[in-house]
């Protein structure tokens, strides 16, 4: 594991530990993540990071918080560049949400993973991921307004551009082990296809909730 590459003085050790958190689960994953073990990566006592976190599933709290607000920068980044063209704001929100995860897959595994967050616990976790999500609901809600999109509830809609972006971004950070495999297969296939091209899979996924 890359550890931090200088100690801890007089910052904010809670960011600190939360960021020396982010690189050891990109490198070594969750299992083996231990405050104790961070304390010792950031020059600081044992029981320091308890000061900010008592437990670990309260760091893993901390780490999705950190990235959905990560994320939401960039998903209204994109939303507001594209602000006039409700099809280009979808498939660049889109595209801006799968590059995102697939920069931060460490940040990313947390969002939904309840074997390592107990979510309703941390209700702060629950509303950054709302406002994520908001960021979509308010493109269909201008699509439909513009009549630009089939009228149909704001948060099906939403819903299930989301749930198809999701589905994108997860099967790409998975694609390194499936290109390992040396066979024809329609699964193989299609993963292929959406890493050489995720805008044309988004742009026909706003088709389908396009009015004729």
């Amino acid at each position: 594991m890359n550890k931090t590459s200088r100690a801890y003085h007089h910052g904010d050790l809670r960011q600190t530990i939360i960021e020396a958190a982010c690189e050891h689960l990109r490198v070594s994953g969750a299992d083996t993540l231990s405050l104790r073990a961070l304390a010792r990566d950031v020059g600081v006592s044992p029981t320091a990071p308890y000061r900010h976190f008592d437990s670990k599933n309260a760091l893993f709290a901390a780490v999705a918080v950190y990235g959905f607000t990560l994320l939401e920068v960039e998903l209204r980044k994109a939303s507001h560049r594209y602000e006039d063209d409700v099809e280009l704001a979808i498939v660049e929100v889109g595209l801006a949400y799968v590059g995102w995860a697939l920069a931060n897959p460490e940040k990313y595994q947390l969002f939904f993973d309840s074997s390592l967050i107990e979510f309703g616990n941390f209700k702060e976790l629950v509303e950054v991921g709302q406002r994520s999500f908001n960021v979509i609901e308010s493109i269909i809600k201008q699509g439909i307004c513009e009549g630009v999109l089939i009228d149909k509830p704001i948060d099906l809609l939403a819903g299930t551009i989301w749930a198809s972006i999701h589905g994108i971004a997860s099967l790409l950070i998975s694609k390194s082990d499936v290109q390992l495999l040396d066979i024809e297969s329609s699964v193989v296939n299609v993963i292929h296809r959406l890493n050489e091209d995720p805008r044309a899979t988004l742009e026909l996924l706003f088709n389908s909730i396009k009015k004729r």
